[in-house]
């Protein structure tokens, strides 16, 4: 659950307010031979969208966490590996959920000698000719809750278990934070 900051309800005030303000006009300045409906539904319609982009930058850049002391360890036993550290809400405001994407992919570029790796470039009209074609990357992607209803300056441990699968010589790894 997403908790609002009083800059959010401020957003909402402000953008409900100008709603009102268009909707007024609009019923002042109507001549009575058309119709108030469309003016109407498409001030709504256009402030519903300017608010869910306001509330949604708002929230983008009021909730702010940082991974700290993150280890990634293999398990071999059962193929899988663990991610564990700590999540630190360093922003100014309640965060109500974070959670971690992590995505392995087969890391599969053959190398020829010590430093180099084969590289294949691809032709600008490659993606003009292939458009059914997709890359045949094999890539396993699962988000894990790692802290909810995160207060200011708080810090939590977490530690996450994924299995990949068998197949993968060389597994890459990689993940993103998402809170709100």
């Amino acid at each position: 659950m997403t908790y609002f900051t009083i800059l959010h309800w401020f957003a909402v005030i402000v953008i409900g307010l100008l709603t009102i303000l268009i909707i007024v006009l609009s019923v002042r300045n109507h001549d009575g031979k058309s119709s108030l409906l469309a003016p109407i539904l498409a001030t709504l319609f256009i402030m519903t969208i300017f608010a869910i982009f306001a509330i949604y930058g708002i929230d983008k850049y009021t909730k702010i966490a940082r991974l700290e002391n993150v280890v990634q360890k293999k398990v071999l036993i059962n193929e899988s590996f663990s991610i564990s550290g700590q999540i630190r809400n360093i922003g100014n405001f309640k965060i109500g959920q974070c959670v971690l994407e992590v995505k392995i992919a087969n890391d599969s570029l053959e190398k020829i000698g010590a430093d180099s790796a084969i590289f294949v470039p691809k032709s600008a009209l490659d993606n003009l000719f292939n458009w059914g074609e997709k890359s045949p990357t094999v890539e396993t992607t699962k988000e894990f809750v790692i802290a909810e209803n995160l207060h200011m300056g708080e810090m939590r441990n977490f530690t996450i278990f994924m299995r990949y699968p068998s197949s993968y010589a060389k597994p890459y790894t990689r993940y993103e934070l998402f809170c709100h």
